[in-house]
């Protein structure tokens, strides 16, 4: 019997797969402990199981609370509308964009390089 109970301890698979998955699944249950506490009404006074919109924004309009959204007045059909009247999209031309491999398509730039200070050994050298 202690034979083998000294394979198993010196099986690989003991050694590196038992700490691994004790590590995940304890990991897993220690965090769901932790994170149990920010929702337990006994523990944090704060928790509470639904906030409203009103109680999540209510620092940010101290006059009403009522949260304001900006809804559109116009339809998707009105916005459709006005997208076609600025885009013409029958008289079009699809642009392939430069790519790097083909010469000229992307203009060259000068490198812009940081002066650096001459350095103390530069300085001492120079006088």
């Amino acid at each position: 019997m202690s034979s083998l109970i000294s394979r198993i301890l010196k099986n690989k698979h003991f050694n590196n797969g038992v700490p691994f998955f004790l590590f995940i699944f304890g990991s897993a249950y220690a965090l769901r402990e932790f994170r149990s506490v920010r929702y337990d009404s006994e523990l944090n006074p704060k928790a509470s199981k639904y906030v409203k919109p009103e109680e999540a924004f209510k620092d940010l309009d101290k006059k009403q609370n009522k949260i304001q959204f900006a809804k559109s007045k116009n339809t998707l059909d009105d916005d459709l509308e006005v997208y076609d009247s600025k885009v013409d999209t029958d008289n079009w031309e699809q642009v392939r964009g430069p790519r790097p491999w083909e010469a000229g398509s992307i203009p060259e730039r000068e490198a812009k390089r940081f002066q650096h200070s001459p350095s103390v050994a530069e300085l001492t050298r120079q006088s």
